[in-house]
């Protein structure tokens, strides 16, 4: 290989690998959108964490005290076909840096393997840092660190010669923008709230309005039936009461007392004369020892009425599902709970299991055994290892930038 070829391909070398790891400005993360604590891109590592992080606290108290928008963003390389100044402009429009109504934005781009960095300003800012102060903070404080490889230290440093100006209660009025900060970011969280808001209202109406045809389609069933129908929306009515603040409470309130109403009037059968309900301390003498039993244990709850006029008496059953017990098939009371779950043939992948379940009445001490098929194991799935990439946010909720834009001022150069 000939000297002439040899300096040729060591200048295309390093060009084509600068093209190849070149950050276009559709790949920098904004982070900000994702983290509101965040306001600095450092997709490529220029920047070491710990200081990532101290700038984060430091253009953070910018934004909170003067609302001006200062962001960092620090690259590897630039894409070849483009110039620092572009790119800033690009990534500064894009985002929308700085509050829309006073385009207080500044931005502070790094390429690092271009040897190139620029400050870029919003129209509103550029009171506060002109082209020739930019310029200055640029050659007399970045620079010199960047030409040692210290780039932590030198934006850092050009980050608090740049907080210093923007925090001068000179600027104050100029900066200070009636916009909050990350105003678009709670504008959007406000309209998902505000559609929560519609979607729950329009549920707690449905099941308000499912409340009270259960209630009116239920009239001419008896007691019972009509009871359990209105037991049935309870807990669905708790549940949707919970999940829409509160406004499904009428649904739950129809339903409580219409149950409670059920329970506390009954015409006669017969004579069609107002039932007199017996208190629980006396109704033990209406039930049989089975009903008794089931009282004691709570599965069923008896209401027993009797007529003044045609000594009409009707027992009616309660039954409370959410306890365990089952009907017993030899006394008849639901008295019959679990004692024992026994496995007779444990189930593999290919064959289906057998088991056991051992139930004994608390009433008569019947004892009865039910079997179950248990299912055939599913085939084991095979384990990839694997990982993924990606970096985790720490913050509560992600921001947004006002809606600034630049009108091309700050400063731009090379070391």
């Amino acid at each position: 290989m000939n000297n002439s070829l040899r300096i040729l391909l060591l200048s295309i070398i390093p060009a084509i690998a600068m093209a190849i790891g070149a950050t276009t400005v559709a790949d920098i993360p904004n982070v900000h959108v994702a983290d509101r604590t965040r306001y600095v891109s450092n997709p490529d590592g220029v920047l070491s964490d710990a200081t990532v992080a101290s700038l984060d606290r430091s253009l953070g108290e910018i934004w909170s005290s003067t609302s001006a928008e200062p962001v960092v963003v620090a690259v590897a390389s630039m894409p070849s076909d483009t110039d620092i100044d572009t790119y800033a402009t690009d990534i500064f429009d894009a985002w929308g840096i700085g509050k829309k109504d006073k385009d207080n934005g500044v931005l502070i781009v790094i390429a690092r393997d271009d040897r190139k960095a620029v400050i870029r300003t919003g129209r509103g800012s550029e009171g506060a840092l002109p082209d020739i102060v930019c310029g200055r903070i640029l050659r007399n404080e970045m620079f010199p660190r960047f030409k040692e490889g210290d780039y932590d230290g030198g934006v850092t440093a050009g980050v608090n010669a740049i907080s210093r100006v923007l925090t001068d209660p000179a600027y104050a009025d100029e900066l200070r923008s009636s916009q909050a900060n990350d105003s678009r970011a709670e504008a959007v969280a406000d309209g998902l709230f505000n559609i929560y808001l519609t979607v729950a209202a329009i549920i707690a109406i449905v099941m308000t309005l499912l409340s009270l045809y259960t209630v009116v389609s239920t009239r001419r069933r008896d007691s019972v039936a009509r009871y359990a129908a209105l037991h049935s929306l309870v807990i669905p009515s708790l549940i949707v009461t919970c999940l829409t603040l509160g406004m499904a409470l009428p649904a739950l309130l129809i339903s409580y007392l219409a149950m409670k109403r059920v329970r506390s009037r009954r015409k006669c059968p017969n004579c069609h004369h107002a039932m007199t309900k017996i208190d629980e301390v006396n109704d033990n003498a209406y039930l049989t020892p089975a009903q008794d039993a089931e009282e004691r244990l709570k599965s069923v709850d008896y209401d027993v009425w009797v007529c003044p006029n045609c000594r009409e008496t009707d027992i009616l059953p309660y039954v409370n599902r959410l306890t365990d017990y089952r009907v017993c098939e030899r006394c008849g009371a639901r008295a019959s709970s679990l004692v024992m779950d026994r496995v007779v043939l444990r189930p593999t992948e290919r064959r289906k299991g057998l088991g056991k379940k051992v139930y004994r009445c608390k009433n008569c001490g019947n004892t009865h055994t039910v079997a179950y098929v248990i299912p055939m194991l599913a085939a084991a799935a095979p384990f990839i290892i694997g990982g993924s990439g990606g970096h985790g946010g720490g913050g509560f909720s992600g921001g947004s930038f006002g809606g600034g834009i630049t009108g091309g001022g700050g400063a731009s150069g090379g070391w």
